[in-house]
């Protein structure tokens, strides 16, 4: 506007020198007797500087777009770097989730080994307990659960309550086969020895056990502990009664 103003300013003026260099001419001597000069109308030829130009408006559509694009840009940029702050703020979540799972995992792992480490000590401790009881049960009676026929039961006997092998069982077996034949309830009509080992009397076989009448264990047990306290052994006794007939 200022320069519209200047512009004007400047026609103006011009334009009031050609006014008063025309009048000055008037009253000069040569334009009394010259013809009456036309008076012409003066246009300025400056062109307007306020008007924009066809380069000044592309020149700032490019400025336009350039400021727009820069602005894009930035946000682009922008909206990536918080997009990479929170996938790495995710990642490290995920990162941290993962080292605990793992973590109870293997406190989880550690304390069911440990559990059945104990539960194994303890299963081994009771089938011990259990073999030891069985142990001495076997000792204390001398042959095994469901054993019932008395030659197996003799031999048993003289392995795990005496610890005889088969040479005094052999003789053991020599001995009874003559006395009674693995009788439990042999009786002698004359003397009235009783049982397997034909004690006499058969009482005598109380001090193992009451039911010395019908049980082949205690007679059995009775017999060894006899042949051992009067001869040594089954097979010294049999070597006695081979050669006297009775022991």
């Amino acid at each position: 506007m200022r320069r519209l103003v200047q512009h004007t300013a400047v026609g103006v003026g011009f334009t009031a020198v050609v006014v008063s260099v025309a009048v000055a001419g008037l009253g000069s001597p040569a334009a009394q007797t010259a013809a009456v000069a036309v008076p012409v109308t003066v246009v300025s030829a400056s062109v307007n500087p306020g008007t924009p130009t066809a380069e000044d408006i592309e020149a700032e559509r490019v400025a336009r777009e350039a400021e727009q694009s820069r602005i894009q840009a930035r946000a682009k940029l922008v909206a990536a770097a918080t997009q990479a702050a929170q996938r790495a703020a995710a990642l490290e979540e995920q990162s941290r989730s993962i080292s605990e799972q793992r973590t109870k995992v293997k406190a989880a792992a550690k304390a069911k080994a440990a559990a059945a480490k104990k539960e194994a000590a303890a299963a081994k401790a009771r089938a011990d307990a259990a073999q030891a009881a069985a142990d001495a049960a076997i000792a204390a009676r001398g042959y095994e659960d469901g054993v019932t026929e008395p030659r197996e039961m003799a031999r048993q006997i003289l392995k795990n309550k005496f610890g005889y092998g088969d040479d005094q069982y052999s003789c053991f077996n020599n001995i009874i086969i003559r006395e009674s034949n693995w009788n439990v309830s042999a009786t002698n009509p004359s003397s009235g020895a009783y049982g397997i080992p034909q004690a006499l009397p058969g009482s005598k076989m109380a001090s193992v056990a009451e039911d010395w009448r019908t049980n082949p264990a205690t007679q059995i047990t009775w017999a060894v502990q006899y042949m051992n306290s009067r001869y040594g052994s089954p097979c010294e006794a049999w070597s006695f009664k081979d050669s006297h007939g009775w022991y």
